[in-house]
C-alpha cells in the first residue's frame, strides 16, 4: 500500500494581488481580466491537489498586507508555508528541499497556468520517478506544467526558470547530462492568451465569463428610418400617404 506521505505535490501561490499577477497574463488581458483569469487557474490547481489522495500537498505563499492567509482560496484555511523575499527560481528550489526534509520522497510540482492537467497525468509522476527517472510535462510553449523528481536530483533545477519557453529543454538537457532518462507526460497548454484561454473554456474549464462581452445595441442608437426619395413627401408618424382619386368610367382621367 503506498504511504501518501511518501508523494508531495507542491503548488506555488501569490496573493491576488494587482502587483502579483503573471506579467503575460497582463499583458494578453489586461490587469483586471488577469487577475480574475489568474485566480480561476490557481482554484483549478488548488482543487486538483487537493482532491489527489495519493500525496500530501505543499503549498508556498508570499502573504501581503491585505491576504495573510489562504481563505480567499479555500475556506477551511488549508495553512502553508511562508515564502520570504525569494524570487521564482530560488522558491522552487526551497520548497523542492523541504518537502524532501519532512519525508517525502517523490515530489511534484505543479504550474497553475496549465488548468488541463488531469489526475491520472500526477499519478502517472509517482509511479514513473525514480533515482533514474524524471517526470516531464511540457507546454505547447516549452514551458514546464509537471516536474517530478527524487532528492538526489535535486541538482536539476539550479538555474531553472520554469516559466521560460527552453525550461523543458533545459530539465531534458541536464537529465541527459546526469544519465537520467525522461518520463514524458501529455503535452498541454498554458493560458497565455485568447486562443489559449478559448480553449480551456471550450474544454470545460469554466464559463464565458471571462470573455468580454458583446454590448448590445441601445435602441436609440438604432439605425435612423430611410429618407424619402426624390419626389416623395416626408409625412409625419401616423398620417396616412393619400390615394390617387379612382377612374370613372366614361370620364377621361386629366393626367396629374
Amino acid at each position: 500500500m503506498i504511504n501518501k506521505r511518501d508523494n508531495c505535490i507542491i503548488l506555488l501561490i501569490e496573493a491576488p494581488d494587482p502587483e502579483n499577477i503573471n506579467p503575460e497574463l497582463v499583458a494578453a488581458f489586461g490587469a483586471e481580466r488577469a487577475a480574475d483569469i489568474n485566480l480561476n487557474l490557481l482554484q483549478t490547481a488548488y482543487k486538483l491537489a487537493k482532491s489527489f489522495s495519493g500525496a500530501t500537498l505543499f503549498l508556498s505563499f508570499v502573504k501581503s498586507p491585505h491576504h495573510q492567509d489562504l481563505t480567499w482560496l479555500d475556506g477551511d484555511d488549508p495553512g502553508f508555508l511562508e515564502a520570504k523575499g525569494k524570487d521564482l527560481g530560488n522558491r522552487h528550489a526551497d520548497a523542492f528541499r523541504l518537502a524532501f526534509y519532512t519525508g517525502a520522497k517523490k515530489v511534484l510540482l505543479l504550474n497553475h497556468l496549465s488548468p488541463g492537467v488531469k489526475p491520472e497525468y500526477l499519478s502517472q509522476t509517482f509511479d514513473s520517478v525514480t533515482e533514474k527517472t524524471v517526470a516531464l510535462g511540457m507546454n505547447q510553449d516549452g514551458s514546464i506544467y509537471i516536474l517530478g523528481l527524487t532528492q538526489n536530483n535535486l541538482r536539476l533545477l539550479e538555474g531553472l526558470s520554469f516559466s521560460s519557453p527552453k525550461a523543458a529543454e533545459d530539465v531534458s538537457i541536464k537529465a541527459k547530462k546526469n544519465s537520467l532518462s525522461i518520463f514524458s507526460l501529455p503535452e498541454a497548454c498554458a493560458v497565455k492568451s485568447e486562443e489559449s484561454l478559448r480553449k480551456w473554456v471550450d474544454a470545460g474549464g469554466l464559463n464565458q465569463s471571462l470573455f468580454p462581452k458583446t454590448p448590445a445595441v441601445p435602441i436609440d442608437s438604432a439605425a435612423p428610418p430611410a429618407a424619402p426619395r426624390h419626389g416623395e413627401k416626408k409625412h409625419r408618424r401616423g398620417q396616412k400617404t393619400p390615394l390617387p382619386p379612382p377612374i370613372l368610367p366614361d370620364t377621361e382621367q386629366k393626367p396629374l
